[in-house]
């Protein structure tokens, strides 16, 4: 940060981070007001692998997203999660056959529970987002 610019409390960095991510997840907001310094450098890199030109567009990074936490799955905690980058990618236009095909490219090495996993969570985030528009369309 150079010297013109201020400081961004814990909150602001919060925020910041809540931003980027489409929502706010307790655990950002915790390290945020508890270790400021530390999510500083967080949107930092975010800054320089998301929003600096790239190969990859915003829609491949969320695909990069969804194989890494659908590889993961191990961990229940990290579906809604592993959601919440489905309809992020969904809504950036990726189709439901592509994320299943790359997530079939993650059963050789990874085994067959990566794609079953995956394809769950892709459908429960197809749910969540008609429910979503449903309620939009209704308020």
């Amino acid at each position: 940060m150079s010297n013109g610019q201020k400081e961004q409390t814990g909150a602001e960095l919060a925020a910041e981070i809540a931003r980027r991510r489409g929502r706010s997840y307790p655990a950002h907001e915790f390290i945020a007001k508890t270790f400021p310094d530390y999510m500083k450098v967080l949107i930092e890199l975010d800054e320089v692998i998301r929003a600096r030109p790239r190969l990859y567009d915003e829609k491949m990074h969320e695909l990069f997203h969804i194989i890494a936490l659908a590889v993961e799955m191990s961990n229940p905690p990290n579906q809604p999660h592993l959601r919440q980058h489905l309809k992020k990618g969904l809504k950036l236009g990726l189709k439901p056959e592509e994320i299943a095909e790359a997530l079939m490219v993650c059963v050789n090495p990874c085994g067959m529970k990566v794609l079953t996993y995956g394809v769950t969570c892709m459908l429960e985030a197809m749910e969540e987002l008609k429910a979503e528009a449903a309620a939009g369309a209704a308020s």
